[in-house]
């Protein structure tokens, strides 16, 4: 495991001060009091999520694109919390939906599964793909299943088309900062030079970003019945 969670020494009385700035000054969201710090390079996430894209179909002509699986931390620095950078911190990609369920699972772990209740518990993808496949694999993880949920707009015909501009609007030529970091990772990278239609490592980082982008999901509503004592801080 390569993240760890880190929380505040005073996590309640912090949040409950952001609260009370938040009602006073109308803001909708606030920092959590708990961030990840990466084991391997010191940086540090407001929050980590996973996305998927399944290959796509089969047909006589070719044996359909792979699949895609990434992680991406959402950087703790000196940006504003509400317009932060991204960092895709793994992928991996594959025809074989097996293989793709077993990496989500490692990556799962290896990014720090377990440490928060909602830390990469579900992934952002098609949910209504590869149903069966699923759940039988779930079977053999009953507590730990791999769960997924579509991105926001994944219902509209424009999708990909929403997806690739949210992507493009963080690594555009015409921003002064790039919001988007490929880390050194090639599969995203090489697959937006070559800008397929409906590729499936633009849908699913593109869904993830597009997401991210209109819900700031790495932040808290404002809302004093959001927190759950149970769940920790």
């Amino acid at each position: 495991m390569i993240i760890k969670k880190v929380t505040h020494e005073y996590a309640y009385e912090l949040r409950q001060a952001r609260l009370d700035e938040a009602h006073i000054t109308g803001q909708p969201m606030i920092e959590r009091p708990f961030y990840y710090e990466n084991l391997l390079t010191g940086e540090q996430y407001y929050d980590v999520f996973g996305c998927v894209a399944w290959p796509t179909e089969v047909s006589d002509k070719d044996e359909g694109r792979p699949g895609y699986v990434g992680i991406v931390g959402v950087i703790k620095d000196e940006q504003p919390i509400e317009e932060p950078i991204f960092r895709l911190l793994a992928e991996y990609e594959s025809k074989n939906i097996p293989s793709l369920l077993r990496k989500m699972i490692e990556l799962r772990w290896l990014y720090g599964y377990g440490q928060h209740p909602t830390l990469l518990t579900t992934w952002w993808g098609d949910s209504d793909r590869f149903v069966s496949t699923l759940a039988r694999f779930n079977e053999k993880h009953k507590g730990k299943e791999l769960m997924v949920a579509p991105p926001v707009d994944f219902q509209l015909p424009t999708k990909f088309d929403d997806y690739a501009r949210s992507m493009q609007s963080t690594i555009s030529k015409d921003i002064e900062i790039k919001r988007f970091k490929f880390s050194g990772l090639d599969i995203l990278k090489n697959r937006l030079r070559e800008f397929k239609r409906d590729e499936p490592a633009v849908m699913a980082v593109g869904g993830l970003i597009h997401t991210l982008l209109l819900s700031h999901s790495w932040m808290d509503q404002a809302q004093e019945n959001v927190f759950v004592v149970e769940e920790g801080i």
